[in-house]
């Protein structure tokens, strides 16, 4: 985070209506958009202009209206009120195929591809070639993909199946789809929230690339270093308002500032815990082979007791392996697994959890949380098994004051635990989760991707929620793809790559560029 002070609200440069140098008239201008939902307004007259060739960074916290205000310029939310002009067309977009025909693609957080499909045939869904007889010509459409694969950069074979690739490369896929007819707009979703360091990179030349060709372009991140690295112009989103427009060289305070309404003196909090006894140890482990599965093998890693252990590298690179093992979510093949010492070899998350081992999972949504259910409901789900809630009969009013404790460790509010999980942000979705881990006697925990989706307003308290852990007492292994996270947290830090650890950092020998390069 950038260590210059922070001006007067007076001193911002607001541009919203001076177009970045180099950049020509707008392509896009949105005047007064709004959308409600009953009594509630999600966004409220907002009016801002877009112009080719210029990176245009939508900056807010969770809630604040970016996904509204996106999913209404791609068509696919109707506006209450307002209007787009856009070249010829004026009012609101009632469909993504309008979108699309007037050249504006989106890239979301959801993926809209179809599992079953090859990468050629999601790349080219919808706008398939045909040939003379009007039927489907997939060697037509292998080429256009293997083509558009090999002009974006991306390392994609065009005959894999879409449901055995990683999370990483399945974004690559929706950004090729999006760039087969070059749009005039491309907004772009947190596009780097599940890639690898390396393929963030790839899609930064890319981004570059379709800027200097004039695109404009629309992109949401919460990774505020993105911002000095691409942006020329930022927009700044709070409680569904536009707060300013200013230039992408404003200070990182003063955008964090812009963003939540308050001051944020430390994004890391250091623990004060002192490291104690091996609490979790691999030794030599390796895990059985799966399909399209990277192979871990000779792993070994220590987590101590008050420490917190970073596990960086590539997407594919066998990091979440290494928790879902312990997780008993993979089999292993060799070595051996130790739990305060004691041989610990679960066969199912059950057992895990009874020994005292959490694994909280990257993907939330698929793999954490009940979206339908209560925040409540989520929390004391393995926490009436194992936990404080523990008991064949249901105790609503211990069970309420049992969340109203855990509500508080994890900065939720308590008020809104009878929610469903998916009316929530991000940030609140990752509260419930950690909150779930806390359900029960707890001494291990692995926290995979903890800040996936997640705004810089609300990562201080889940980062304040693991130094917490820490200072209790628990080892904690954080596998992470955003590494100034690993280095603004960690006591140590472990680089994986091709399913091995290939290097160990202690604190004291922190260096970014020494441990990228660790990465390939």
């Amino acid at each position: 985070m950038s260590n210059v002070s922070m001006p007067a609200f007076s001193a911002v440069r607001y541009v919203s209506a001076t177009a970045p140098e180099g950049a020509g008239a707008q392509v896009l201008s949105v005047r007064g958009l709004t959308k409600r939902y009953g009594t509630h307004t999600a966004l409220d007259g907002v009016s801002v202009d877009f112009h080719p060739g210029c990176v245009h960074v939508l900056f807010g916290e969770n809630g604040a209206g970016k996904s509204t205000f996106i999913t209404m310029l791609a068509g696919g939310n109707p506006a209450t009120a307002g209007e787009i002009e856009f070249g010829s067309f004026l009012g609101v977009f009632d469909s993504v195929v309008q979108a699309r025909a007037h050249g504006i693609r989106a890239v979301f957080q959801e993926f809209s591809l179809v599992p079953q499909l090859t990468v050629a045939e999601n790349i080219v869904l919808g706008e398939e070639p045909r040939n003379g007889l009007g039927i489907l010509d997939l060697r037509a459409a292998r080429v256009a993909a293997q083509a558009l694969i090999e002009s974006l950069g991306f390392d994609l074979a065009v005959d894999a199946r879409v449901a055995d690739l990683p999370r990483g490369k399945q974004q690559m896929v929706e950004i090729c789809k999006a760039l087969r007819s070059r749009p005039k707009v491309l907004i772009l979703d947190e596009p780097t929230a599940s890639l690898s360091e390396h393929d963030a990179q790839s899609l930064f030349k890319l981004v570059r690339k379709l800027r200097e060709e004039g695109t404009a372009i629309l992109y949401i991140t919460h990774r505020i270093h993105e911002i000095t690295l691409l942006a020329d112009v930022v927009t700044v989103l709070r409680d569904g308002k536009l707060i300013a427009t200013v230039g992408a060289d404003t200070p990182h305070d003063r955008l964090i500032e812009l963003m939540t309404g308050r001051t944020m003196s430390n994004l890391f909090p250091q623990s004060k815990a002192k490291i104690g006894l091996a609490r979790l140890e691999l030794r030599n482990l390796t895990l059985a082979v799966r399909p399209g599965a990277v192979r871990v093998k000779r792993v070994n890693l220590v987590a101590r007791a008050g420490e917190i252990v970073g596990v960086a590298g590539l997407v594919g690179c066998g990091k979440s392996e290494l928790g879902q093992a312990c997780f008993g979510l993979w089999s292993v093949k060799q070595g051996e697994i130790l739990l305060d010492g004691e041989p610990f070899a679960p066969k199912h998350p059950a057992d895990a959890i009874k020994r005292g081992f959490w694994y909280s999972p990257a993907d939330r949504k698929n793999d954490g949380l009940m979206l339908g259910r209560s925040a409540g409901e989520n929390i004391v789900l393995s926490g009436s098994m194992w936990g404080e809630m523990m008991g064949r009969w249901l105790r609503p009013r211990h069970e309420r004051r049992v969340l109203t404790k855990l509500a508080g460790r994890v900065a939720f509010s308590a008020s809104r635990m009878s929610e469903p999980v998916s009316n929530f942000s991000g940030g609140n979705q990752q509260k419930v989760m950690l909150a779930k881990g806390l359900a029960q006697d707890i001494g291990v925990y692995v926290f995979d991707e903890p800040t996936v989706g997640v705004d810089v307003g609300a990562r201080p308290a889940i980062y304040q929620h693991l130094v917490e852990l820490a200072e209790s007492g628990a080892a904690i292994v954080l596998v992470s793809s955003d590494l100034p996270e690993l280095l603004g947290i960690c006591n140590r830090l472990l680089v994986m790559h091709d399913g091995e650890i290939v290097a160990e950092f202690d604190r004291a020998e922190f260096d970014e560029q020494r441990i990228l390069e660790k990465f390939f």
